[in-house]
């Protein structure tokens, strides 16, 4: 009975308070709060009855604030009334849980009033007051989790206000934090407060008017005021992200310009040192090769020709061309037929040095091979082998 009596108390308050509020209306227009404006009302809470809370509370806050309660004594008891609603919706007694959440959520309101009435507002007394609207919300669905642990459904519920809460709670404070202008959305804090303490108040009038009708009935408004909670909240949150997210994209810097593509005796003199460097991987090999390991001569110089090739590729792909995004197999390919084409060159131009001009053969070999290199490899690897370098600007 204790708390069908207190749901109805609470009910019989908030109806003088809007006679009230309804009166002075009627006979001088609606009150006005710069608070109110401010915060702005919304479809599920409208100005019109954010302002009826507030010229509802003004002689309380007032009558605090010539008491000399401070701002801080205020929040701290008013999270001290949302941890015994908690308790008392947890334990079943809805009724008397939303007189206490009542109690705590007006708190929330009166101690800014107090503040700002008595000059001490401050950003650590709202830092106090963020704080312990989340543990007083956190709370109360924490309660009603625990009430409804032995229903999945309903549990699952509970939790999906919770964390619409949360989330929603977060995206405003990161961007508030980011200094970024996002919408206000839905279901802000007074919104969630007043829609969760109207589901727990109406819950013992419905189970008195439910009788044995089962308690899907008896909790029908407390399960409505999650679900309108779990849903928007939600909503909210992720549309407040997504304008948050947008926002900081539109803030990223632009991205660093295009390097400009090397010149071409930066490409030249990278390939003649990667020629160079690959040679003496050639050579290198072939006398580890034999004199170390004893392996055959012949044998060794293909090793060697081999490693040499292998060396002068990946330069020639990750450092000279720097075009490792295409297809390694296209390339070495490509790069195959050149070297195999290389070497008639360096063959043929050997043979018509030495042989028809009568130079040495060793100077004959390094003309040659530095012919070759600068009017067919380089070339060839620039255009054939490594497109995509052969095509920057």
């Amino acid at each position: 009975m204790i708390d069908l009596a207190c749901s109805l108390a609470l009910f019989g308050l908030l109806a003088v308070a809007l006679a009230g509020y309804g009166l002075r209306a009627l006979l001088y227009g609606r009150a006005h709060y710069r608070r109110v404006e401010k915060d702005g009302g919304s479809a599920l809470l409208g100005e019109g009855a954010m302002s009826a809370g507030y010229w509802a509370l003004q002689p309380i806050g007032s009558g605090l604030a010539r008491a000399g309660v401070s701002p801080d004594a205020i929040s701290l008891a008013s999270l001290a009334f949302g941890l015994a609603a908690a308790v008392a919706v947890a334990t079943d007694h809805f009724g008397v849980a939303a007189a206490l959440v009542a109690v705590a959520s007006l708190g929330d309101a009166l101690d800014g009033m107090v503040a700002r009435a008595t000059g001490v507002a401050s950003d650590a007394g709202e830092a106090l007051d963020a704080t312990v609207d989340r543990y007083q919300e956190f709370a109360l669905l924490a309660g009603l989790a625990v009430r409804y642990r032995a229903e999945l459904g309903w549990l699952l519920l509970a939790l999906a206000a919770l964390l619409g809460s949360v989330m929603t709670s977060y995206a405003t404070a990161k961007a508030e934090a980011l200094r970024v202008d996002i919408p206000r959305g839905a279901m802000r804090r007074p919104e969630r407060a007043l829609y969760l303490t109207l589901g727990v108040a109406l819950t013992p009038i419905a189970s008195a008017l439910a009788g044995a009708r089962g308690p899907w009935v008896a909790h029908a408004p407390m399960l409505s005021a999650l679900l309108v909670v779990a849903v928007v909240a939600n909503a909210s949150a992720v549309h407040r992200l997504r304008a948050l997210l947008r926002a900081l994209s539109d803030r990223r810097p632009p991205p660093p310009s295009s390097p400009r593509a090397d010149s071409l005796a930066q490409l030249l003199g990278r390939h003649q040192a990667a020629s160079a460097l690959s040679t003496l991987v050639d050579f290198g090999t072939l006398a580890l090769l034999v004199e170390r390991f004893g392996v055959h001569p012949v044998a060794a110089t293909a090793l060697g020709a081999l490693a040499g090739a292998v060396c002068n590729f990946t330069l020639a792909r990750r450092w000279i061309f720097r075009d490792h995004d295409g297809s390694a197999a296209a390339q070495a390919l490509r790069y195959a037929l050149v070297s195999g084409a290389s070497l008639g060159l360096n063959t043929l131009g050997e043979y018509a040095v030495a042989t028809r001009l009568g130079v040495h053969y060793l100077a004959a070999r390094v003309l040659v091979a530095l012919l070759v290199s600068l009017c067919w490899n380089f070339p060839m690897h620039r255009r054939v082998v490594f497109p995509r370098a052969g095509s920057a600007p």
